[in-house]
């Protein structure tokens, strides 16, 4: 049977077992901290993935449905001849990753869900109303995007790390500043999130998975990563303490320690060959 062709687009570099990384609401492939990628490629093909209407992906079907999302990840994995993979998401990225375990149990190599809940009604609710409210507001009038990036991004991170680490915010700004995400596919991607259920199916998760959240994400209250690791059998914990919603940005090393575990690889390992970097804005597709 032949693969199909994705509806999305994504970027691969690196070498070793694969590794997919699946971003969060609004946020594309070029969206992760480009120093922790580097690090990540040095033991892993390391393929980043836009999601629908993300990225360069803004053209894909719509509507569509976090099963479709999911699918879209089956498809970039048989566009690029890798069989399994490490499926790491963040945010609704982890959502789209916990749909991926259920429905394509013979592609997932191990499972990383970070900052993320599970579907309804398992989910708790943040009581932090008036950050997502901030999220979704428009750019004020003559406010530059990677302006308005920097204030959106630094509102999801924990106390004080916007401040200590400023470039950190400055570069997700740029990366999201450079092909954001229109608010039409905005809309779509929450209706997809909103119309995610059906908690009951996270026990059928038999690769090894781990849970990492931060204490202080206001967008998905901690209690969700710990429901999650209650609900996915033996699944690793790590809760960050003092972490808000990005921890790539917030804690690069115990991620990296965390997806190394999961892989039984070495992140910290010596550079090997690298293949070339496949970025933006090219798009992969099977071979006929």
């Amino acid at each position: 049977m032949r693969a199909r062709k994705p509806d999305i687009y994504w970027r691969e570099g690196g070498c070793g077992p694969a590794l997919v990384l699946v971003n969060g609401w609004s946020a594309s492939g070029l969206a992760w901290p480009r120093a922790w990628v580097r690090e990540l490629e040095d033991s892993f093909r390391v393929i980043r993935v836009d999601n629908r209407g993300s990225g360069y992906s803004r053209f894909a079907p719509t509507p569509f449905t976090m099963d479709d999302m999911a699918d879209d990840v089956a498809a970039v994995l048989d566009a690029a001849e890798a069989d399994q993979a490490i499926v790491a998401g963040m945010s609704m990225g982890g959502m789209i990753a916990q749909e991926f375990a259920i429905h394509h149990p013979r592609r997932l190599a191990g499972l990383v869900l970070i900052a993320t809940r599970p579907p309804a009604p398992a989910y708790v609710i943040p009581e932090a109303g008036s950050v997502i409210i901030e999220l979704v507001q428009s750019p004020r009038k003559g406010e530059t995007l990677e302006t308005y990036f920097a204030k959106r991004w630094s509102t999801a991170t924990g106390t004080g790390f916007a401040e200590r680490e400023p470039e950190a915010i400055a570069e997700l700004a740029r990366q999201t500043a450079e092909r954001p995400t229109p608010r039409v596919m905005l809309m779509h991607q929450l209706r997809a999130v909103s119309g995610w259920g059906h908690a009951e199916r996270l026990t059928r998760i038999d690769a090894p998975a781990a849970v990492v959240h931060g204490t202080e994400d206001r967008l998905i209250h901690v209690l969700n990563g710990q429901r999650l690791a209650a609900m996915i059998p033996d699944a690793r914990y790590l809760e960050l303490e003092g972490v808000g919603h990005l921890p790539p940005l917030e804690a690069p090393d115990e991620l990296l320690d965390m997806i190394a575990e999961v892989a039984s690889v070495d992140a910290r390992a010596e550079p090997s060959a690298r293949v070339a970097d496949q970025s933006e804005p090219a798009a992969r597709t099977p071979a006929p």
